[in-house]
């Protein structure tokens, strides 16, 4: 691989999903077929979803016409009655479905926490294990995709616990709960139209549809629309069996990785040191390349120097936790991790653990571990704030993204504060006046 740093041994990976990890020590799912019922109650043919008028009919009943007009809308699609029956006329909420459908978790854990846990010690043993067992298996993705077998395993690792923990609910009344009301009812029904049309072509078995309370299925967890378009029947046994064969699940990982344009040459990010007085707000999502962020001062937090072919790779400056924390430049394939999960907790936790198999320290700098991380509560009250003072967050929904971001740096450059676009609790109560 193309190393950053003189010597070339400075990389560190990073890798894809965010899913529930549960302990290692939880069973193994057993699968079992929901019950096929060949009637379907066909509503009046309409190409769009019907509204449920929310006041006039209970949630069990505004579901079931949900059912029926759904039932309709595939049917008008060209998929077989009896197929939509078998997945659909069965199906039934799912409570955990439901309540994580109505609002956000109000707290979530602090970035430093879910990097912590990702690189668990049983995590790591149990995946230089796997690394050891598959070798040639890793061998021949790398050959055929060009990723490297670190990240993979993190994937795995990450997602399941190396297979341990695939979840056990049925996706069919994850997603129809999604599908039927609430904020994710477009993701709920395009992914039930991918389970469609995978049973239409024979690519899954409806016996084999459980998993992540989210609708996420197998090693990797890949959610349907996933699922049919990145799966891959590695074993070319007529089979792709993302629950049980190693081969298929990494196989189809890689695939995904791959076709989003995973560089094996290149990192995924790598630790800096910024320059005293560095301006932070140019960690607002601009590439640079090394030779440009270099003369700003920006260094390898090792203290050696970039080497010359990385002096022409594109990076962004990353400063998740603020001045006080670890800084990263982020390259392309931190990009395509976040098409896999589109978290930076993720991808820097895939990125300590994929290091962790080699014994390598991914994150030199501690983090700022006393800070107290902001609620879902706390985020729409900065927003309100910041934007009754002048700095437009474009919206108050509790998420920070860069429109947030942007403003909170505004506010920090008003304030004369590091504009790092980071708050934490005592920082929130400045901008509340409190």
């Amino acid at each position: 691989m193309l190393k950053l740093i003189t010597p070339l041994s400075f990389i560190l990976m990073t890798a894809m999903p965010a899913c529930a990890h549960a302990p290692a020590s939880e069973s193994a799912v057993k699968t079992s077929a929901p019950s096929v019922q060949q009637t379907v109650k066909l509503a009046q043919l309409s190409p769009q979803p019907k509204t449920i008028a929310p006041t006039k009919m209970s949630q069990k009943q505004r579901y079931s016409a949900w059912k029926d007009d759904f039932t309709t809308r595939a049917i008008a699609k060209g998929h077989d009655p009896a197929l939509v029956a078998s997945v659909i006329s069965s199906a039934k909420m799912n409570p955990k479905a439901i309540a994580r459908n109505k609002t956000q978790p109000e707290f979530s854990k602090p970035i430093w926490s879910y990097v912590d846990g990702a690189a668990s010690a049983i995590r790591v043993n149990s995946g230089k294990a796997k690394l050891r067992t598959h070798t040639t298996l890793f061998d021949d993705i790398e050959t055929r995709f060009h990723v490297d077998r670190n990240v993979l395993t993190a994937v795995w690792g990450l997602e399941t616990a190396y297979g341990k923990i695939l979840g056990n609910h049925d996706i069919i009344d994850s997603l129809s709960t999604f599908a039927f009301e609430g904020r994710r009812k477009a993701f709920g029904e395009s992914q039930l139209f991918a389970i469609l049309d995978m049973l239409r072509d024979n690519v899954i078995r409806i016996d084999q549809l459980t998993g992540s309370w989210a609708g996420a299925m197998g090693m990797t967890q890949f959610i349907p629309t996933t699922f049919r378009d990145y799966a891959v029947d590695y074993r070319a046994d007529g089979n792709k069996d993302l629950w049980t064969d190693p081969a298929d699940a990494l196989g189809s990982a890689a695939n995904y990785l791959s076709r989003f344009g995973w560089r094996i040459e290149e990192p995924i990010f790598t630790e800096v040191i910024l320059p005293k007085g560095f301006a932070y707000e140019l960690a607002d999502g601009t590439k640079r390349t090394i030779s440009g962020w270099s003369g700003m001062g920006v260094r390898p937090v090792s203290g050696q120097t970039w080497s010359n072919p990385a002096m022409f790779l594109e990076a962004k400056l990353l400063i998740p936790a603020g001045a006080n924390g670890p800084v990263f430049l982020t390259f392309k394939n931190f990009d395509v991790i976040k098409k896999y999960n589109n978290s930076t907790s993720y991808a820097l936790g895939i990125g300590v653990l994929a290091k962790s198999y080699q014994g390598e320290t991914a994150i030199v700098r501690d983090w700022p571990r006393t800070d107290k991380p902001l609620s879902h509560t706390d985020k729409k009250n900065l927003q309100r704030a910041l934007t009754n003072q002048g700095f437009d967050t474009k919206g108050v929904d509790g998420q920070l993204g860069p429109n947030s971001r942007r403003a909170i740096r505004a506010w920090q450059t008003a304030n004369k504060v590091p504009a790092d676009g980071y708050v934490e609790q005592s920082l929130l109560k400045n901008i509340l006046g409190k």
